[in-house]
């Protein structure tokens, strides 16, 4: 199955997750012959490689500024507490260091606390999030928790639906990158579930479809991609439940037939 994903109109922020998403996972895991998936991007490639360069090449982090923000946040929490709107800046900046020098889970750690104030500063549902989710994601990558991935796509998926109106140039951007974190996950079979990331993804695609073909404006090549993945995702979801269906019917005969079935299956080969 070659699904093709479609970035015409999407690039900076999908294309940091998708090259980042596809950098970390070619190590772990090789594509499945049956749901081969190709990715394709709208950045060049020599965007792309000084994207890979940046991310493989990680810069010594400011040790003295590290300890500047560390100590601002301190100051911030003693003056306003703990929730005071204005330690998220510092949380990320601080975030960023403890990333570029490979403190992954510090890193998760100082962004997850940023996400907190922000929803108790901003409402649950507000802009900002996105970014953080974002920065999220990729500290998620890098230590190769794709359950965290996968549950922050969901959340980015959910503020994208709460924030802008579905069909709009903005949502369709971000249901763009939560399909594309599918595919990928289909693609290197990270995750317990990958038919869930089937599911997912023809759900994503079907929607997508749905507000494309009533835009007069949208390019019919795009109207095309998703046609093809919501045909491919649908088809492949099919023949995964016709498998279960008949694992279940062989595995009623028992213990005590499958020696005679094996023999018979033996002798007509």
């Amino acid at each position: 199955m070659v699904l093709i994903m479609n970035n015409k109109n999407y690039e900076s922020v999908r294309a940091f997750l998708v090259t980042s998403l596809l950098v970390c996972t070619c190590a772990v895991a090789q594509a499945q012959s049956d749901l081969a998936i190709q990715l394709t991007s709208s950045a060049s490639p020599a965007s792309l490689e000084k994207t890979l360069s940046g991310v493989e090449s990680l810069a010594q982090v400011d040790v003295i500024g590290f300890a500047q923000y560390s100590l601002l946040v301190q100051e911030l929490e003693a003056d306003f507490g703990p929730f005071d709107a204005r330690l998220s800046e510092p949380l990320l900046s601080a975030s960023d260091m403890l990333a570029e020098r490979g403190d992954y889970h510090e890193a998760i750690s100082a962004a997850e606390r940023a996400l907190h104030i922000v929803r108790i500063n901003q409402g649950l549902y507000s802009e900002p999030q996105i970014a953080i989710v974002e920065r999220l994601i990729e500290c998620n990558v890098a230590v190769e928790d794709w359950g965290a991935v996968d549950d922050n796509f969901h959340y980015l998926e959910f503020l994208y639906n709460r924030l802008f109106e579905q069909g709009g140039l903005q949502w369709d951007y971000g249901i763009a990158q939560v399909a594309d974190w599918h595919v990928i996950a289909i693609n290197h079979n990270l995750g317990d579930d990958r038919n869930e990331h089937l599911r997912e993804a023809n759900r994503l695609f079907r929607l997508r479809l749905v507000y494309a073909e009533q835009d007069d404006s949208v390019d019919q090549h795009v109207i095309d991609v998703l046609r093809h993945n919501v045909k491919y995702t649908a088809y492949h979801l099919q023949r995964q439940e016709e498998e279960i269906k008949t694992e279940r019917v062989f595995s009623r005969f028992g213990p005590r037939h499958h020696d005679d079935r094996a023999d018979n299956l033996a002798f007509v080969d």
